[in-house]
C-alpha cells in the first residue's frame, strides 16, 4: 500500500519530432508494480497528473508515497523530516489524503526502488526510441507495457508482480469522489497587445481586457484565463517557447 515517486528523462519521436519526454513513475515497491506516463515537461500539473492518472490506473490511492525534495512540491527544508510544501502539493495531499514522506537530503536511496524503475522502463520501453502520433497514444503504450510487465516475477519474490499487485491494492485507500483537477496558477497582467503570458508563451483575451489583472490556469491541453470571476479565454496549450496564439 506505499509507493515512491520520482522523474527521468528519455527519448521519443512524437508526431514526427524527437522530443525529450519528462517520465513520471509511480512505483510501489512490495508489489514491483509501475505506471509510466510521459509529458512534455516536469512541472507542477504534469507532476499532479501523473499521480491522478497512476492512483486510477492502480485502483487506489498508496497511503503513504516518498518523494525527493523536489521544488514542485518542498518550499524549504527544515532539519531532519521538517518540510513546508508548496500550496499545490497540499492541494494534491488534501485531496487524495495520503501521508508524504520525503527523502533526507542527499539520500536518494531512500526511494531506490523508484529510481531503479525509471531506469528499468526507460531501458525496456524506449529502446529503440518509439514513435507516436501524439502524447496520448504514447501514455496508452506505456500502459499497456506496465500492465504487461505485471506477469513478470522477481528475483526473490514469491509469485508474479500481478499477485502481490492485489495485496499492495487491498492496503490502499480508495479513490475520491471527486476527479482532481491537475493544474497551475499564476496571477499576471494583460499587456498593450491584450496578450497575457504563461509558461513563455503569449495567450490572448478581448480586447477591452488590455492592461488588466488575469489569473492564467494552465492544465495540460488547455489554458484558461479568467479576470475577476469570469472565464474570458480559453486556449488549447503550447508546450513549445515564444509563441504567440489568439
Amino acid at each position: 500500500g506505499e509507493a515512491q515517486v520520482d522523474f527521468g528523462f528519455g527519448d521519443v519521436v512524437i508526431a514526427g519530432r524527437l522530443r525529450q519526454a519528462a517520465l513520471f513513475m509511480m512505483a510501489l515497491p512490495y508489489s514491483g508494480a509501475m505506471l509510466m506516463r510521459g509529458f512534455p515537461g516536469e512541472c507542477t500539473e504534469t507532476f499532479q497528473q501523473g499521480h491522478v492518472d497512476a492512483f486510477s490506473y492502480f485502483g487506489g490511492v498508496p497511503h503513504r508515497i516518498t518523494y525527493d525534495n523536489t521544488k514542485i512540491a518542498v518550499i524549504t527544508v527544515g532539519r531532519r523530516r521538517e518540510r513546508t510544501l508548496t500550496r499545490e502539493f497540499l492541494r494534491l495531499q488534501s485531496h487524495h489524503l495520503f501521508e508524504a514522506h520525503f527523502c533526507r537530503v542527499r539520500r536518494p536511496n531512500e526511494k531506490g526502488h523508484v529510481e531503479g524503475d525509471v531506469k528499468y522502463g526507460r531501458n525496456n520501453f524506449l529502446v529503440p526510441v518509439p514513435s507516436f502520433d501524439s502524447w496520448a497514444a504514447f501514455n496508452a503504450y506505456l500502459a499497456e507495457r506496465c500492465q504487461t510487465d505485471r506477469q513478470r516475477q522477481q528475483r526473490g519474490k514469491d509469485g508474479t508482480i500481478a499477485q502481490r499487485l492485489q495485496t499492495d491494492v487491498a492496503a490502499m485507500l480508495p479513490l475520491p469522489a471527486q476527479t482532481f483537477e491537475a493544474r497551475r496558477i499564476e496571477q499576471t497582467r494583460a499587456n498593450s497587445l491584450s496578450l497575457v503570458r504563461f509558461d513563455r508563451n503569449d495567450y490572448s483575451v478581448p480586447t477591452q481586457y488590455a492592461h488588466h489583472p488575469v489569473t492564467a490556469i494552465g492544465g495540460i491541453d488547455t489554458v484558461k484565463l479568467v479576470v475577476d470571476d469570469r472565464l474570458v479565454a480559453r486556449h488549447e496549450r503550447s508546450w513549445e517557447k515564444e509563441g504567440s496564439f489568439f
